[in-house]
């Protein structure tokens, strides 16, 4: 073969090896594509390693944390609050039985004519409402833990276990107790109340912002499913397209060869 025919074939040689080595590039490109649609797609995610979207790794895992952090200030708001509600209504049963026990201190101060007997059934009544209240503090539990230890009578009132007998002896000092006692446990309930209803704010605070925060985290991690789809669609039509271009130019190039060899060996004869 002359060195004029040769070069040539070199030059179409080479031509066809960038066309298919190019084809390949592409091919590898549209493969890549095709499963990376098809991940978001299965995921439902866009970002599912950070060389997905460096720029979105930072932003994305800042508003997880955020998000992780107040669902876990979610469960101890609610933790508390079911604390709080078993406490107050241990103190409402309190509240009753302090107000039946007014009732009984103004029974008890317009006994006129009353005899022993009736004293002596006001004096149980009083009593039972006593113990009642002491097995209310010691018996009120949330989760296995005491929530009204500290209620007992004598924290009500230290008179107030002396109730019994004053109410007959020094009515107006019964009454003050009783009243003295209501009114603890009522500035109690309110308190408990304040709380309750800060945790509600809080918890309403914490609600919206968790819905801005995953609406936030959404638009940046989660899948558009209906242009995630046309990025399938195209993918894979341009790898098909790859492969059939790498088809061609391997035919090419094998024709071109076969072309420049009979060429060689036509010349080759000519000049015999």
């Amino acid at each position: 073969m002359s060195s004029k025919w040769a070069d040539k074939e070199i030059v179409y040689t080479n031509g066809l090896s960038s066309m298919f080595n190019f084809g390949l590039r592409q091919l590898s490109q549209n493969q890549n594509a095709v499963q990376t649609s098809l991940e978001r797609l299965a995921t439902g995610k866009k970002v599912n390693r950070a060389s997905d979207d460096p720029s979105a790794i930072i932003p994305i895992e800042n508003h997880k944390a955020e998000i992780y952090s107040l669902n876990k200030e979610l469960d101890a708001l609610g933790r508390h609050e079911a604390f709080l509600g078993a406490k107050e209504g241990g103190l409402s049963v309190l509240s009753d039985m302090m107000i039946e026990l007014q009732g009984l201190v103004v029974q008890a101060a317009n006994t006129g004519g009353s005899t022993e007997a009736d004293q002596e059934a006001i004096r149980n009544d009083i009593n039972g409402i006593l113990s009642g209240i002491d097995r209310i503090a010691s018996t009120t539990m949330f989760n296995g833990q005491q929530v009204m230890q500290e209620y007992t009578s004598a924290y009500l009132d230290d008179d107030l276990t002396n109730i019994a007998d004053l109410v007959f002896e020094n009515p107006e000092k019964a009454q003050e107790i009783a009243d003295t006692a209501l009114e603890k446990v009522s500035t109690t309930r309110g308190a408990i109340g304040t709380q309750l209803k800060e945790i509600d704010s809080r918890r309403n605070v914490i609600g919206e912002t968790l819905i801005n925060l995953n609406a936030s985290l959404s638009s940046m991690e989660d899948t558009d499913y209906a242009a995630e789809s046309a990025k399938l669609v195209r993918a894979q039509i341009l790898e098909q397209a790859s492969i059939a271009a790498i088809d061609i130019s391997r035919q090419s190039a094998n024709q071109v060869l076969d072309l420049l060899k009979t060429s060689a060996d036509f010349i080759k004869q000519s000049n015999a």
